[in-house]
Parts: C-alpha cells; structure tokens; sequence
C-alpha cells in the first residue's frame, strides 16, 4: 500500500479515535468517508450518486499534507484545498523528418514548447492573482531518435481552480491555446 493511502487511512481512523472519546458532547451521527479516487475519476461524484451524504447536514473535509510537521492541524477560514479539477491532452501533429533538414518538416515540438509557455501564462497574466488557479503540463511524449523530428507530440495535465467560473474560463482558454476538446 503506498505511503500516502497509508497516510490517509491512519488520519481517519485517528479522527474516528477522537471523535469516539468525545461522543458524550456529540449530538447526532457522524459518518466517515472515503472519497475513491480523489485525484480524479470522479471520486465524490460517485460518493454523492450513491446517497452516502444525502441526510447530511454539515461537512468537514480533511486532507494530508505531507508538508506539516506530525502532530500540526493546518486550518484557516474559507475554503482550503478544494479546488475543482480537470484533466487535458493534445496531440500536436506536424511533419517529421531527419534533424540534418528542419526547413522540410514541421516541428511539433516547437509547437508544443510554444503551448506549454502560453498554458503558463493563463495563470500568470490572465487570472485574478487573488483567485486560485493553477495549469501544470506533466507530460510531454514526442519521437525517441536523437537524428529524427517526430510526426507529433502528445502533451497534457491538469488544471484546477477555486471556483466554477475560473475552471471553466480555464478550460476555455486551455482548448483555444492547444486546439483540444479532450479535456
């Protein structure tokens, strides 16, 4: 089991401890979840189809962060960490050819590098520095041959934003840089 699911059972359970020792000055039912699948696939969509939250009345989310030193709460008002999230990739289709003659391709990699610098500024000088936003390209897959321009590129990553406006001003504009709707 990786370090980190190993991390957030032992949270749970430790709140479930806590919240045992208390259950004297509780009023009411508690429910501990586990929202599958958090870094996507749609983990809390799933929780909330399934009916796990509908007799709910408030929630407290709760989430590890490796960053804290053991024993420190980190807390503050309003939201923290939840940011909607979404996934995107592009394939950049050029002409390949032999590196020896660049001036009878198209390079998609110059493409791509072109994009992931427009991507970076969607945030940088598009978006309210007082609102949370963040576009990361994690990857990027071209050709393998040190002698050869590949015939495409296939990049992507994630973007998230603090609220539904800026997710979908981010969207947007993510598919306008790249020229994708796999998003």
């Amino acid at each position: 089991m990786p370090a980190a699911i190993k991390a957030i059972v032992a949270m749970l359970l430790g709140a479930a401890k806590l919240l045992q020792s208390r259950r004297h000055d509780l009023k009411g039912t508690v429910k501990l979840v586990f929202q599958p699948a958090e870094e996507g696939h749609a983990g809390g969509y799933h929780v909330l189809k399934e009916g796990v939250l509908d007799d709910v009345q408030a929630i407290f989310a709760v989430h590890v962060d490796t960053g804290l030193p053991v024993g420190l709460v980190g807390s503050r008002p309003g939201p923290v960490l939840v940011a909607g999230a979404a996934r995107f990739t592009a394939t950049i289709t050029g002409k390949g050819g032999h590196a020896a003659g660049p001036q009878h391709v198209v390079d998609p990699i110059v493409a791509a590098s072109s994009a992931v610098l427009s991507l970076q500024q969607l945030v940088a000088r598009e978006t309210d520095p007082l609102q949370g936003a963040v576009v990361s390209v994690t990857f990027i897959k071209g050709g393998e041959a040190f002698n050869v321009i590949p015939e495409s590129v296939t990049m992507g990553g994630t973007f998230r934003s603090m609220t539904n406006d800026g997710l979908s001003y981010l969207m947007k504009r993510i598919r306008e840089v790249v020229n994708t709707d796999k998003i």
